[in-house]
C-alpha cells in the first residue's frame, strides 16, 4: 500500500515547493505481442552460406540461369499448437533486373537467382517473397534453389558472385 502512496506524495510535495497550481500531462504507450509459439533453426540453416558450383560463363544464356544448387531450410522444435510457417525472403534487389538478388562480387553482368523448385522466382524486391509450409509432427522443411542469373544486355566479366538473402519467419 506505501508503494502506492510514494509517487502521489512526492507530487504533492513539489506542487507545494512550486509556489503555485501547475499541472502537466503526458501520454504512453505500452505494447505488446501474444505468439502461439516459434520454431528453432535446424544445425547449420541460420546464418549459412549456399556455395555455387563454378561456371564456365559460356554456359550462362544471353538472358537467364545456370549453375543452380538446391538447398533446404529446416525448421524443427515448433511449439505443438503451430500449424504453418511462412518465410519471407528480402534481399537488395539487382539495379538492372530487381526480381535478382545483386551481387556483391566482382563479376559484371550476374546476379543470383533464388527460387523454390517448382521454378517460381523469389524476387528480391518483394515480388512473389513468401513461400508458407505445414508444420508436421514439430518440423517444417523449405526445398529452394539458387544460380548464376545473366543480366541481359550487360557485359559478363568472370569473378566472385555474392548476394545475401534475409528470411522472416511468421507462424500460425
Amino acid at each position: 500500500m506505501k508503494r502506492l502512496h510514494l509517487p502521489l506524495l512526492v507530487a504533492l510535495a513539489f506542487s507545494a515547493a512550486s509556489g503555485g497550481a501547475w499541472a502537466q500531462s503526458a501520454q504512453f504507450d505500452m505494447t505488446g505481442q501474444i505468439t502461439l509459439g516459434t520454431c528453432d533453426w535446424a544445425v547449420g540453416d541460420d546464418n549459412r552460406t549456399i556455395r555455387l558450383d563454378p561456371i564456365n560463363a559460356n554456359a550462362l544464356p544471353a538472358n537467364g540461369g545456370a549453375g543452380f544448387k538446391a538447398f533446404r531450410l529446416t525448421l524443427h522444435n515448433c511449439t505443438p499448437v503451430l500449424s504453418n510457417a511462412t518465410f519471407i525472403f528480402s534481399g537488395t534487389p539487382d539495379t538492372v533486373d530487381a526480381l535478382r538478388f545483386q551481387s556483391t562480387g566482382d563479376a559484371t553482368g550476374v546476379a543470383v537467382e533464388l527460387a523454390s523448385m517448382d521454378g517460381q522466382t523469389i524476387g528480391a524486391d518483394g515480388t512473389n517473397n513468401t513461400r508458407t509450409t505445414p508444420i508436421v509432427s514439430g518440423q517444417s522443411s523449405l526445398l529452394l534453389q539458387a544460380g548464376y542469373w545473366r543480366l541481359g544486355g550487360q557485359a559478363l566479366n568472370a569473378g566472385t558472385v555474392t548476394a545475401v538473402s534475409t528470411v522472416t519467419l511468421n507462424y500460425n
